[in-house]
């Protein structure tokens, strides 16, 4: 059941992030991005925010990135237990570029069960404009939509707004993180262990905000419980990490997309 609920809500980003953005209102700050990705790089000129009253509150996935011109999005879910054989890292890498309004969608997973087996999968998916080309090694396919598809497409997705999971945050820096000025959280999940009784071993949230937007730049938060010692250990965690932000991203249909266009009926 706990695979499940990770690899539907893994689903679901994709099913979101693949296609949202193609009605994205008009940037109203174009940050510039750069610099390495993953390590705060200088320390951010402190806003009047930066104070007890900072809002801490990150705006949906879609709003923030509509603002973006382009960007890179890195999301990994990672989980074990509760066998000790057991495990699954779920990774979803999506480039976007409002122009020419196209996304790339790289989707991979490693699961092994409580014996041990190992199965892997991936799947990539174009999309540039009405038209979208999805699939894994021989097997694509070809569709493309009329412009009132697209648009209620679009309507439908607006209505799922995903925010990562923030409980009680405390403030720490303004920081560049990504080449995104931004403002430093951590967290810790309330709650956990209480109605079950088990023992929290790990229990680790913190998040990067852009200063301008109020959009997620990273976000990672470790779980991990176990009922004794060596039983029934659960490990979750989740990764966040948005780069290239204002970068070009060069997006084209392959070649193999090409040839299940080609052989669409």
């Amino acid at each position: 059941m706990k695979k499940q609920i990770t690899l539907a809500l893994t689903l679901l980003l994709v099913s979101t992030l693949a296609c949202s953005l193609q009605n994205a209102a008009s940037p109203t700050s174009q940050p510039t991005g750069g610099g390495l990705p993953g390590t705060p790089t200088e320390v951010a000129t402190p806003r009047a925010s930066a104070t007890a009253t900072l809002d801490a509150n990150p705006v949906s996935l879609n709003t923030g990135f509509a603002s973006l011109n382009s960007y890179i999005l890195t999301v990994n879910f990672i989980s074990a237990g509760p066998g000790p054989k057991q495990s699954s890292t779920l990774t979803m890498v999506t480039q976007r570029s409002k122009d020419p309004d196209a996304v790339f969608i790289h989707y991979s997973s490693v699961i092994v069960d409580d014996k041990g087996k190992t199965t892997n999968g991936s799947s990539d998916t174009y999309r540039i404009g009405n038209d979208q080309c999805s699939g894994s090694e021989d097997d694509w396919t070809w569709t493309s939509l009329s412009a009132n598809e697209t648009e209620m497409l679009d309507l439908l997705r607006e209505m799922i707004g995903l925010t990562p999971l923030i409980d009680n945050p405390t403030f720490l820096a303004a920081e560049t993180m990504n080449g995104i000025p931004s403002n430093h959280f951590t967290f810790r999940v309330s709650g956990l262990g209480v109605t079950s009784g088990a023992e929290v071993t790990a229990n680790q949230g913190e998040y990067w905000l852009a200063i301008d937007g109020q959009y997620i730049v990273k976000y990672s938060l470790v779980l991990e419980t176990r009922e004794s010692p060596d039983t029934n250990v659960l490990h979750e965690e989740i990764h966040i990490e948005l780069t290239n932000v204002n970068q070009p991203v060069n997006i084209a249909f392959t070649p193999t997309c090409l040839d299940a266009k080609n052989n669409n009926p």
